[in-house]
């Protein structure tokens, strides 16, 4: 395949299917509206309204977007890879590029395209879906959109949030029949199957998609991964995970014991340490710890990496989640002071632990890179005051103790 060719393609438009929080579809979970996919008849389609996968992949929103990439120019929908391609920073579209680089179905189904049309005969390799804003948590960064029952609480506090997303989060995903011909189209040819919520482990439709993948006698080639809290134990699960090919888990956790209570809401983190140890001794499993990196964590992360040094079977650093929103608590919520004493923690924990492979050493590099850029990019007193209210807002509904007693640096933003 011409290098050339490549040079701003994506192979998610040409094999991926991908479903939002609310079952709208999408092109990928880094598009937000622009990337929402639209009918023939410009309105955008809801997973129910999917019947066949060919008419699905060849709707003129698809054929536009790939007949632009194959002429090396790149489409508004995809804007944000583009973005961080301009800025020197790594895509999730370069990710998957290198992925499937070398995966003989995507480069021929790239050779087939009709170079004027973008038409294809689409096989589907890979499944991404946001099933439900269904949730037991209500971690602090999160809103009604990705977990229902923090709904309450943004009404007590007259937060605002998108009612109808929210509510069609909640429903949507509910009793869709047309996921049985779907899946039964896009079993022969799935090789990963993606499932974030909310929280997977709870979701009844999820279990169900695993069944039709098993009775289509295609599941033992399906690598499925997920993004869990890791409060969940539902053995009914890890059992049907037996009958695919592998399974990647990566465990939600942004700190260590009573602060990871205090950011993800109503867990408990005895529980955490259980199905963590269970998911780890499952057979087919994968592990690793995914970390939301905010105001909230930065001065205490060293707990953390201390923690996971101590588990075998994941490794030692997590991967660092930069926080977007909200932007109140954004590491650059904090006055710079604050952000540099966390980097010369950060900077001499490294020192003392050197990593030991590649990945670690990148994952080092992130978060130190993440942190320098925050110190330079301070939102102001202002920010800060509404980080310090808000804090206390929750800690009044929910009766938690104040984040000082977890956090001690922290203590100066709570005393004016």
């Amino acid at each position: 395949m011409d290098d050339l060719k490549l040079k701003k393609v994506c192979p998610l438009p040409w094999l991926h299917f991908s479903a939002h929080l609310d079952s709208t579809m999408r092109i990928c979970c880094n598009t937000d509206g622009p990337g929402f996919v639209l009918d023939d008849n410009g309105k955008t389609l809801k997973v129910g309204s999917v019947d066949d996968i060919n008419a699905y992949f060849n709707l003129n929103y698809y054929k536009q977007i790939r007949s632009q990439m194959l002429k090396g120019e790149e489409p508004e929908q995809c804007r944000k890879c583009y973005e961080v391609e301009h800025h020197g920073g790594a895509s999730v579209r370069q990710g998957y590029l290198s992925l499937y680089s070398r995966n003989e179905t995507f480069l021929k189904s790239i050779e087939q395209t009709d170079p004027k049309t973008g038409e294809i005969n689409p096989t589907v390799q890979s499944l991404d879906f946001s099933l439900s804003n269904s949730c037991n948590l209500k971690c602090v960064m999160c809103s009604p959109s990705a977990s229902y029952i923090i709904k309450q609480d943004y009404d007590k506090l007259g937060l605002d949030y998108s009612k109808e997303f929210a509510e069609g989060a909640h429903t949507n995903w509910k009793k869709l029949p047309e996921l049985d011909k779907i899946i039964g189209q896009i079993a022969p040819t799935l090789e990963d199957f993606l499932t974030t919520g909310g929280e997977p482990f709870l979701n009844p439709e999820h279990y169900r998609i695993l069944e039709l993948l098993v009775e289509s006698g295609h599941s033992s080639k399906v690598n499925l991964s997920y993004h869990t809290n890791c409060t969940i134990r539902n053995d009914k699960l890890f059992e049907i995970w037996h009958k695919f090919k592998s399974v990647s888990v990566h465990f939600s956790i942004d700190a260590y014991g009573p602060l990871n209570e205090y950011i993800r809401f109503k867990t408990q983190w005895k529980d955490v340490e259980e199905n963590v140890q269970i998911m780890l001794n499952h057979p087919k499993t994968r592990c690793e710890v995914h970390t939301t990196v905010q105001a909230l964590n930065i001065l205490n992360l060293v707990d953390l990496y201390e923690w996971m040094a101590s588990i075998k079977g994941i490794p030692k650093l997590p991967y660092h989640i930069w926080m977007d929103q909200p932007d109140w608590l954004r590491m650059d919520a904090l006055p710079p002071k604050l952000l540099k004493q966390a980097y010369l923690k950060l900077f001499s924990y490294f020192t003392d632990h050197p990593a030991e492979n590649h990945n670690d050493k990148i994952r080092q590099e992130q978060i130190l890179s993440y942190l320098k850029r925050s110190i330079n990019s301070y939102q102001g007193e202002k920010m800060t005051e509404l980080f310090a209210g808000r804090l206390r807002n929750f800690e009044e509904i929910r009766k938690q103790s104040p984040v000082e007693t977890l956090v001690p640096g922290l203590a100066e933003l709570f005393s004016k």
